[in-house]
């Protein structure tokens, strides 16, 4: 019985080829291995050691100090709030009515700031109509009336609400008045009024008009341009009427006569008073002799 034999053990000849390749290179191979495996390490080293180094001798000192600059930052934060000027506070607002269907709406607003003083747009919202807009502004401390006289409303109301928009808060710049606004204003807003009265003495055609008279008196060494003149009657302490007159100028030291006449219906009114409004800080509101 003939041998059988079988060259290669059915190995094909690339498997041949790549048997005699490991074997002739195996020592290479295992040392390309380790080496590989060593690098790797070394890497994996390397970072694990950097990032200890980074985060205790590098990092750690300028992140420590991050909760400094936070409470810092806060601190600077929660000065320019104290800082900041608070808002406008307006008082009840008033509606009244006058003559052919029309109404006039008062309201005193408040600027609490000692350093700021603001422009602003404003209008009513009268029964879900909007007046006119018009534009105001309000002094440091200071108190002033806002009015709409004569709107003529769709639909008859005894509420309204005052809108104020685009308000552009300004600083006083303390070189302007001195150091020292309070002292600046005083000798500035120096106005009075003499013997203000109301009466319903006057008769025209057969109606009975109101009318009030007073004596504008500029104390001040400063006259002024067109001031805003608004006078409010009062019953009691509710306010029944208003209306705002403005003479082209005020001389320094003059007394204005000055005479109003209602049309409306106004009994039982007990008090009048007389707001004079200027906006010192405008230099284009005194006369040419006066200056700021």
């Amino acid at each position: 019985m003939a041998d059988n034999h079988v060259i290669g053990s059915g190995l094909t000849e690339q498997e041949l080829k790549l048997a005699s390749f490991w074997v002739r290179n195996r020592p290479l191979l295992r040392r390309i291995g380790y080496g590989s495996l060593i690098a790797v390490s070394s890497v994996l080293w390397l970072f694990v050691l950097w990032s200890l180094l980074d985060a205790y001798a590098i990092s750690y000192p300028r992140e420590s100090r991050i909760h400094r600059v936070v409470v810092q930052n806060q601190l600077a934060i929660d000065g320019l709030r104290a800082s900041a000027p608070r808002p406008i506070e307006p008082s009840q607002t008033s509606v009244f009515d006058a003559t052919d269907g029309r109404q006039d709406v008062l309201v005193e607003i408040l600027n609490p700031n000692a350093t700021w003083w603001a422009e602003f747009d404003y209008q009513f919202e009268l029964s879900g109509e909007r007046t006119p807009m018009r534009k105001g502004y309000v002094l440091p401390n200071g108190r002033r009336y806002l009015t709409e006289l004569g709107f003529t409303p769709e639909t008859r109301g005894r509420t309204a609400r005052l809108v104020v928009e685009n308000v552009r808060w300004m600083r006083v710049d303390p070189s302007a008045v001195g150091g020292n606004y309070a002292a600046f204003a005083d000798a500035r807003l120096q106005f009075r009024t003499e013997n203000p009265t109301y009466t319903r003495d006057l008769t025209i055609g057969t109606t009975p008009v109101g009318q009030s008279t007073f004596q504008l008196v500029n104390d001040s060494a400063f006259g002024y341009w067109n001031p805003s003149v608004t006078v409010v009657l009062y019953r009691g302490t509710t306010p029944v009427g208003v209306t705002t007159v403005q003479p082209p100028l005020i001389r320094p030291g003059e007394t204005v006569p000055m005479t109003i006449n209602w049309f409306e219906s106004l009994a039982g009114v007990s008090r009048t008073d007389v707001q004079v409004n200027v906006n010192i800080l405008d230099r284009g509101a005194y006369l040419p002799t006066s200056g700021i």
